[in-house]
């Protein structure tokens, strides 16, 4: 019983905005998941707001076009969803899925495109974090002998 709720603590904690994924697979390791399982969890919890915001029946309210910085405007205006993923793939820019998604309805961007480059710039970032950390974790616990 105490996986399940690790697991839901994992998946609930990635579909969070800013903590998303990458925080996710901090806490699947402190919890002594195994990496891969938390991987899958984090990719899928930090995915799960994305249609919601792409295909929802809402407007973008607080976040229009005129926010958007017009260097950033004008680099995805000319080469589309592939920024979404790049920028996304890079685990530390705080750019993760609920800002892209926010970013490419305010743009306007193809939403199957749009969707589709989030989840593989997600994927790619957690898939780093997630080797990283399980790097870190393997050498603390070679370093403090707990292992």
């Amino acid at each position: 019983m105490a996986v399940v709720w690790r697991s839901l603590m994992v998946y609930l904690t990635a579909a969070l905005p800013m903590v998303e994924g990458k925080g996710a697979v901090l806490l699947g390791q402190i919890m002594g998941m195994p990496a891969r399982w938390s991987y899958m969890l984090s990719v899928a919890g930090s995915y799960t707001p994305v249609p919601f915001l792409l295909y929802g029946g809402w407007e973008v309210p607080l976040f229009g076009t005129e926010k958007i910085p017009p260097a950033f405007r004008k680099f995805v205006e000319r080469y589309g969803c592939w920024t979404l993923l790049v920028v996304i793939s890079i685990p530390f820019t705080g750019f993760g899925c609920w800002l892209s998604a926010i970013t490419a309805r305010a743009l306007h961007l193809d939403k199957n495109k749009s969707a589709l480059s989030i989840f593989v710039g997600n994927a790619i970032a957690i898939l780093l974090m997630t080797g990283c950390l399980s790097g870190l974790f393997m050498a603390l616990r070679s370093l403090l002998h707990l292992t």
